[in-house]
This record gives C-alpha cells, sequence and structure tokens, in this order.
C-alpha cells in the first residue's frame, strides 16, 4: 500500500504560493540592468588595458574640465556709452588750515567743455580756527549777503568799467567777472577789481567774515559729465575766458635764489 506524503512542513514555514512566484516575475522584467551568470563572465587582460585606458582618459579629461573652470579668462570687447548724458556725482570734505573761506572756490572742468566755476549751490564752506576747530556753521554761497552796506541797485541799473574796455565790446559791467575782464585789458591786477562795487555786492557772508590766519573747510557735492575732467580748488575767486579759467590769486612768496662761487666748486 503506498503511502502519501506530508507536503507541508514541519517548521510551520510559509508554502510560496503561485502569485507570490508571478510577482517575481514581474519584478525581474522591471529590472533594467540585467545581470549575468558567473559561467558567462569572460575576465581577460586586453579588456583590462581597454578599462586602465578608459580610465586614464576620464581622469584627464575630468582634470581639463577642473582647470578649464577653475581658471579665470579675461575678454576684452569695447562698447559705446550712451549714458553720458546722465550726471555724475562727486562728494568731497577738504580742509585747508591755513587757507580762508575768501580764497578758497571750487571748480570743476572736463574735456566736453564744460566749466563750473566758483560753485556754490551745492559746496558749504566752515571756517577753521589755527587749532582746526570750526568757527560757527557751514555756510554756502550767498551774494549780497551784507544788503545794509550797499544801496539797492536801479531797474536800469549800468555798472562801470572804470575806464577798461570789455573784450565782448560790453557798455555795462554789472557783475564782477564782467569788471575783472575789462581790468584784464589794462594794466590794472585784480586785486584792484576785488574793491570795486560790482566785486563788493557779489562777497557771501563767508568770505566777508573771514580773517588772516583761519582755515577753511570745503564740504558738499557737485554733478559733472560723465567724461574725462577734473574738479580743484581754486585760490582767489576764478572765471575763466576763451575757454581758460584764471584765479584771482597773487603770490606773495618771496624767493631767494643762491649762487655757487667759483672758489666753493673749486674746493669741492
Amino acid at each position: 500500500m503506498l503511502r502519501q506524503r506530508n507536503t507541508g512542513r514541519d517548521d510551520g514555514g510559509a508554502v510560496p504560493t503561485e502569485s507570490s512566484f508571478s510577482t517575481r516575475q514581474i519584478l525581474k522584467k522591471v529590472d533594467v540592468y540585467p545581470k549575468l551568470h558567473r559561467e558567462f563572465k569572460v575576465q581577460t587582460e586586453a579588456g583590462a588595458t581597454v578599462s586602465l585606458v578608459a580610465m586614464v582618459i576620464m581622469a584627464i579629461l575630468f582634470l581639463s574640465e577642473l582647470r578649464d573652470f577653475l581658471t579665470v579668462s579675461k575678454h576684452e570687447h569695447m562698447v559705446v556709452d550712451t549714458s553720458t548724458t546722465e550726471k555724475l556725482q562727486i562728494t568731497f570734505d577738504i580742509s585747508y588750515p591755513a587757507l580762508t573761506c575768501r580764497e578758497a572756490h571750487m571748480n570743476a572742468m572736463d574735456v566736453a567743455g564744460d566749466l563750473q566755476v566758483n560753485m556754490h549751490h551745492t559746496v558749504f564752506k566752515t571756517r577753521l580756527a589755527a587749532d582746526g576747530t570750526p568757527i560757527g556753521k557751514a555756510m554756502t554761497h550767498v551774494p549780497n549777503a551784507h544788503p545794509e552796506t550797499l544801496e539797492p541797485l536801479p531797474a536800469d541799473y549800468c555798472g562801470s568799467c572804470y575806464g577798461n574796455t570789455h573784450p565782448s565790446g560790453l557798455t555795462c559791467c554789472n557783475t564782477c567777472d564782467q569788471v575783472k575782464e575789462a581790468f584784464m585789458t589794462s594794466d590794472k591786477t585784480l586785486d584792484d577789481a576785488e574793491s570795486t562795487e560790482q566785486c563788493l555786492r557779489e562777497r557771501g557772508k563767508e568770505e566777508v567774515d573771514s580773517k588772516n590766519g583761519e582755515g577753511c573747510r570745503l564740504h558738499g557735492s557737485m554733478f559733472v559729465n560723465r567724461v574725462a575732467g577734473n574738479f580743484h580748488v581754486g585760490l582767489g575767486r576764478t572765471f575763466h575766458r576763451e575757454g581758460r579759467l584764471i584765479a584771482g590769486f597773487v603770490d606773495s612768496l618771496i624767493y631767494h635764489y643762491f649762487k655757487k662761487s667759483p672758489s666753493t666748486s673749486s674746493a669741492k
């Protein structure tokens, strides 16, 4: 008599069902990296050589790309600046311990021919004592700052040129600059023009109050063209004539010249 074997497991393990086999087959089909059995793998010296050569080439390519990435490359090119009509703001703060506010004036000029002489709208001046401490508050140039000393001008005012001929043929010199331009055609100096009615009237409070031995601090801002140029502090009131800037400053230094004697030279 035949005995039927027990198909179950004594250890109580789960028996694989038909559904579990079908799921595993589906998962194997999804694998995009199929594996080969060991008996189908053959390793040769030629394959190892190709692998080494490929790794060397990959290392060279990687290092070359890394070097190119870390290297800064310069590319020079020229473009046309279309924003030259815009103004460039320059802020400054300069102190002169031995230059009075009466003598210090800010000027600017550029290659485009734009001249800004005796700027005062955005330039402030502060008087400085001999030790550098400020005297009073910062002031801008305000013409006719002392009207109590001069009479008001009539409507038909025609300033005198004081016997000089203005280069432009003007018969009336109503401003200090016009008086100075007329004085330049004669043997008179610019210092003489400072004592005329027009120049005295245009003197600001910072110029009237300034005293010898004081210093001056100039600070503020200016708006210039975006082209090559320069700005500087003019000594004395400056005006332009025929494209040139002329400063009304007279040098008061005394120069001493020394000359070697022949005996001194021969002794050496």
